[in-house]
């Protein structure tokens, strides 16, 4: 297997747009389960909403998007992480590409219109849309997935307050302590 030199390309296929109240990276929040409550719609592109077929039924979708407006993110001035932690241990959006990857309640959508209202997406108005997947829980969920100890530390500290997580499910760490 090839490993390249780094400097290969891609090309990726906008599919879509997100349409959303969140102007600026700054604005999206997060709430005790998961990023936002907001809801948000994803506007496919012409000719993409009949590619929604088959939906019906699945509670939440994968969105994949290009965090186009990454260059503007800032680093929170508060402990985000250690600083031996580096871009392929975190979920921040600086990174060698820039592709988001949020679950999201599957609110409704138009195979009509291209349309796709959802729940807990966490991307700004105008974000390109590269990939809507279903999310299928015997294949996306990994109960048994264990974090390192500064992530919990910095989801209870920052997102979630005290008591961890509002969703029912505790952490195991790497080092084998539940939280």
């Amino acid at each position: 297997m090839s490993e390249g030199n780094g400097k290969e390309e891609v090309v990726a296929r906008v599919v879509g747009h997100v349409r959303s109240g969140y102007a600026e990276p700054e604005d999206v929040h997060h709430v005790r389960r998961g990023w936002t409550e907001d809801m948000s719609r994803i506007m496919l592109t012409p000719g993409r909403g009949t590619k929604l077929a088959g939906l019906t039924g699945y509670s939440h979708i994968i969105v994949v998007f290009w965090i186009h407006r990454v260059k503007e993110w800032r680093m929170p001035s508060y402990g985000h992480k250690p600083p031996e932690v580096k871009v392929y241990a975190t979920r921040m959006p600086a990174r060698p590409n820039p592709i988001g990857l949020s679950v999201v309640e599957l609110v409704d959508f138009s195979t009509e219109t291209g349309e796709i209202l959802v729940r807990g997406l966490d991307a700004v108005d105008g974000t390109p849309v590269l990939d809507i997947k279903p999310y299928i829980p015997d294949f996306d969920s990994y109960p048994e997935a264990t974090v390192p100890h500064w992530v919990d530390e910095h989801i209870e500290r920052y997102h979630h307050g005290p008591g961890g997580h509002a969703h029912g499910h505790v952490h195991a760490h790497a080092e084998g302590k539940e939280h």
